[in-house]
């Protein structure tokens, strides 16, 4: 057996999601080239400038603000951890990364930042609860965030990259990108277009969450 062959076994992680191409999200060229079958966006939000509002709104989206800003539940949350999980590692050519030890951060608040291998499950008033895994997440001097799977079928299928990120010129902004694909069958087959255009106005909407005084907002719906 070859070293490369060793390699290629000892990186192998079951995916539990329900699509193809996990980790995808992370590769900018994502947005032209999406999955075969699946649809993509590229979603941004400029939230102010300055290091200060960039770290207040990392802190949040990196635990679950952007989320709960827009109106989502976020519940039955299992955290990942190193042993249990190792998310896929790429960089923005696609080429594979050795595996990164990441040291524990915390939110204002005390809520650990979100990290690899973390389940929940997200509500929206009146719709059938998502099941969801954090597949990575990107801790850089000038960028945080996150991207998820889905792990059921109950709606559209595929991954979303929600970021933070601090420009040159010193702007932040919020940045969304991610592929999905609709059911094929049954009464959400049917309302396929309708449920993917639905899913990218949702992102909108946590884009919209980190925007300055976002996080009192957050705080009163969790």
């Amino acid at each position: 057996m070859s070293s490369t062959e060793n390699n290629r076994r000892s990186s192998h992680v079951e995916m539990p999601v329900t699509y193809a191409a996990v980790g995808a999200s992370k590769l900018a060229d994502v947005v032209r080239f999406p999955p075969e079958g699946t649809e993509s966006y590229l979603e941004a939000l400029q939230l102010g400038s300055g290091q200060e509002r960039f770290v207040a709104a990392s802190s949040l989206l990196m635990t679950w603000g952007a989320q709960r800003g827009a109106g989502i539940e976020v519940s039955e949350i299992v955290r990942g951890t190193d042993e249990a999980y190792v998310g896929p590692e790429f960089d923005e050519s696609g080429q594979a990364q050795g595996i990164r030890v990441r040291e524990e951060q915390f939110g204002p608040d005390g809520e650990p930042y979100i990290v690899p291998g973390t389940s929940a499950v997200f509500t929206l008033s009146g719709q059938t609860p998502r099941s969801v895994l954090v597949v990575y997440t990107v801790d850089e001097d000038q960028m945080a965030g996150f991207a998820w799977g889905t792990r059921d079928e109950d709606g559209v299928v595929g991954e979303q990259r929600f970021t933070v990120e601090i420009r040159e010129d010193q702007t932040v902004w919020a940045v969304a990108r991610g592929f999905l694909a609709s059911p094929k069958s049954g009464l959400l087959g049917l309302k396929g277009k309708a449920l993917i255009r639905e899913a990218v106005e949702l992102a909108k909407d946590q884009l919209e969450a980190l925007a300055p005084g976002a996080a009192d907002r957050a705080q009163r719906s969790s």
